[in-house]
């Protein structure tokens, strides 16, 4: 296989991600990347051997490639956690290519709630890029797994990206999730090589300004702005509505519009 072209997602470049997709093809080559999903589904099939299994879905890349594999095996069930402040665009997209066997959690943030909570938007700190986590997706996967009493949920994360995965891809957390991550090794460009090969439809989010780097997540959330105009910035770029409506109840984007003369 050639040298990956991409870095960890949170250095990389949106014409990496671009440049990267339009020659896949040739970066992971079909018979390599056959021999690396036949790899992987036999690790998840030993995994799954009498367990109650489902997956964490999100609409980004990686929950793409899970949601491939998990339809191998058989496991349609999964959790896709939302809040009250995601792109309209996005949530569009999600109704029209949402897999059939997803159950939506909204844990209900809100722009009253970011009103109260005013470090998590456009967060500046690592801490609080981890708490947005926590509160939408880490919370809407504890409630499926207690709900549905499972052993497993899958998840899409990955070494390439900085993530922990533990040891074999399983660990279990305080709460006593036991989460399994079968595409930990898996390369940029093998998941982009799947995704082409199967022909999945991408999200709008990756035609976004840095729209590789950030991945999916609600507008406030949007990740590495190196200010919260950068912040803004993006987000009129992608959808004035969300700042107009924003503007309704938080200063920050009134201020915002002011500046910019459009109030």
């Amino acid at each position: 296989m050639t040298a990956p072209t991409i870095p960890r997602k949170q250095v990389s470049s949106q014409q990496a991600w671009l440049d990267t997709w339009a020659r896949v093809e040739d970066l992971c080559p079909p018979a390599q990347l056959d021999a690396l999903i036949e790899h992987t589904l036999a690790e998840m099939r030993a995994q799954f051997s009498g367990r109650q299994v489902a997956f964490a879905w999100s609409g980004g890349k990686d929950s793409l490639v899970v949601e491939w594999l998990c339809d191998q095996l058989g496991t349609e069930a999964c959790v896709f956690g939302m809040t009250n402040l995601e792109y309209p665009e996005f949530l569009a997209w999600v109704t029209d290519h949402m897999p059939p066997g997803v159950q939506v959690i909204n844990t209900g943030q809100d722009l009253a709630w970011l009103a109260r909570n005013p470090q998590m938007l456009f967060p500046q700190r690592a801490q609080d890029n981890a708490r947005w986590f926590r509160v939408v997706q880490h919370t809407a996967q504890r409630r499926y797994f207690q709900e549905h009493q499972l052993d497993v949920l899958v998840l899409g994360r990955r070494h390439a990206e900085g993530n922990f995965c533990g040891a074999g891809g399983l660990y279990r957390n305080r709460e006593g999730i036991t989460r399994y991550s079968p595409i930990r090794d898996w390369s940029h460009e093998a998941v982009l090589a799947l995704i082409k090969r199967e022909g999945y439809s991408l999200p709008p989010i990756y035609g976004y300004p840095r729209g590789w780097q950030v991945g999916t997540g609600c507008w406030p959330q949007r990740l590495y702005t190196k200010s919260q105009q950068q912040g803004w910035d993006e987000t009129w770029e992608i959808d004035p509505d969300i700042v107009r409506q924003a503007a309704t109840v938080l200063p920050q984007a009134r201020d915002y519009l002011h500046a910019r003369g459009l109030t």
